[in-house]
């Protein structure tokens, strides 16, 4: 008799119950690859989502924050200056400063001790940061031309969409490193396959690996989303240490031997 198929959108969801991963590693490579990528790529919409709604939240805070400003024709011009001076940073914007030179910039940093200095004027800027001076002109971008306008309506709605599609794309290349740390951390798995008694080929090895690491990586992506805390990078390999460890103890065994009757294995020839 054909033995069960287990069906394709299962898979991710049993990746959660180690006695089930006897029934997913017989399955083809490619459609537990492909089950697991969907999900990695359902992640990846989720954060590019998130990561959009964030930039539209920073463009309406520009617009409803930020003065009218304007760089055009090497001349910046603003409707408010603006002045910050706290925690070791200083900066100023304000175009009734023509231009910024060196010495402008090291004076403010030897009388204030400031650790980062941001200087714009009408005609050039300036900055310090890691013991380093740097001023240019506004003419030395060219045609290059700036305003609080052109800032809302078209640069940020594009950086977005630039935003989005690059996270999506990371999906793809997240599960790429999630498959490679898998094949460094099946050191564990069989590792805790000799202390519980368990044996695996090199396939089975991995793909418990593969399938024991996958619960962590979406409980720590949903936590993420829901709560203001970080799991660090050498947490979340504990837990995937630990859930690779029980993975290995519950896993089940093949247990169809026993379920025949001792005196049809004896009697048939293909044993």
């Amino acid at each position: 008799m054909e033995e069960k198929k287990m069906n394709f959108w299962a898979i991710p969801v049993f990746a959660f119950v180690p006695p089930k991963y006897r029934e997913i590693i017989k399955e083809s490579a490619g459609k537990i690859f492909g089950a697991l990528l969907i999900w990695f790529l359902v992640m990846a919409c989720i954060n590019a989502v998130k990561v959009n709604s964030v930039l539209g939240e920073v463009t309406e805070s520009i617009r409803a924050n930020c003065p009218e400003f304007r760089l055009a024709g090497g001349e910046f011009e603003i409707g408010d200056a603006y002045a910050y001076d706290e925690d070791g940073t200083y900066v100023i914007i304000d175009d009734g400063i023509e231009e910024v030179t060196d010495d402008d910039i090291k004076e403010i940093a030897l009388e204030g001790d400031y650790q980062s200095i941001f200087m714009i004027g009408k005609y050039s800027m300036g900055t310090f940061s890691n013991g380093q001076v740097e001023t240019f002109k506004y003419t030395d971008l060219g045609n290059f031309s700036l305003s609080k306008d052109s800032l809302c309506n078209e640069i940020m709605p594009g950086l977005r969409i630039v935003a989005f599609v690059c996270v999506v794309l990371w999906g793809f290349v997240s599960i790429g490193l999630f498959y490679f740390v898998a094949l460094i951390m099946q050191l564990f798995t069989k590792l805790f396959a000799n202390i519980f008694k368990k044996e695996f080929d090199g396939v089975e090895n991995y793909r418990i690996t593969v399938l024991a690491k996958f619960p962590i990586h979406v409980i720590v992506f949903v936590i993420g989303l829901f709560a203001p805390l970080l799991i660090g990078a050498w947490i979340n390999f504990l837990l995937q240490i630990v859930f690779i460890a029980l993975s290995v103890f519950l896993y089940a065994e093949d247990d169809y031997a026993s379920d025949v009757p001792v005196e049809y294995i004896e009697n048939n020839t293909q044993f």
